[in-house]
């Protein structure tokens, strides 16, 4: 039976690559010309900023890395790094949607290029924590566990506020719809189950 930390995690990894695939299509659509809604892209600039820095990394440099820095010091630090340049990756993504011109192929390319940067570096962390921070967290941190579940329910609350995360989680299901639209296409085929 998998932790409660490490299956909150696992999900919000999930959550963080479904955003990822439905920025990919919405910025190939925009560096062609597309004329996709700028407010797409703040939304999932919104989702950057609340749901992966503040809630998920937050969770993590809150949490569990304080616990496990006499464990796995040199992931801590590794992990810290790739959150920090993470920061520094969405700032430019930010920067990038404010510039944005609705069908502006140029604006859009130069978006592209910062939403790429900020996914490509995302995927390498995500693989990276399911391949080292997890098992660390199975293996030094299982006792602990509730008590883990909790503080990470505190760190939405606090962090984010009651409600945030299910809105978020909301417009994630919007995203198809909406990029749908722009291309022209009318409403998103369900996804499959």
């Amino acid at each position: 039976m998998a932790l409660e930390t490490v299956r909150v995690l696992r999900a919000e990894h999930d959550a963080i690559r479904a955003v990822l695939a439905h920025l990919e299509a919405a910025v190939a659509a925009a560096e062609r010309g597309v004329a996709v809604p700028r407010d797409l892209f703040t939304d999932i600039q919104e989702f950057f900023t609340v749901f992966v820095d503040r809630c998920h990394h937050g969770k993590e440099e809150s949490v569990i890395f304080p616990r496990l820095a006499t464990q796995a010091g040199a992931l801590v630090q590794r992990l810290e790094t790739d959150h920090t340049a993470g920061r520094q990756l969405a700032a430019a993504y930010a920067d990038a949607v404010q510039a944005y011109t609705p069908g502006d192929p140029a604006a859009g390319g130069r978006l592209a290029a910062a939403a790429r940067a900020y996914a490509a570096h995302l995927a390498d962390h995500i693989d990276r924590e399911t391949e080292a921070l997890l098992p660390a967290i199975e293996q030094a941190l299982a006792a602990d566990d509730r008590t883990l579940a909790a503080a990470f329910e505190r760190i939405e609350m606090e962090r984010i506020g009651a409600g945030t995360h299910e809105r978020l989680h909301a417009m994630i299901e919007t995203l198809p719809h909406r990029i749908a639209r722009a291309l022209g296409q009318g409403p998103a085929a369900a996804p499959p189950q």
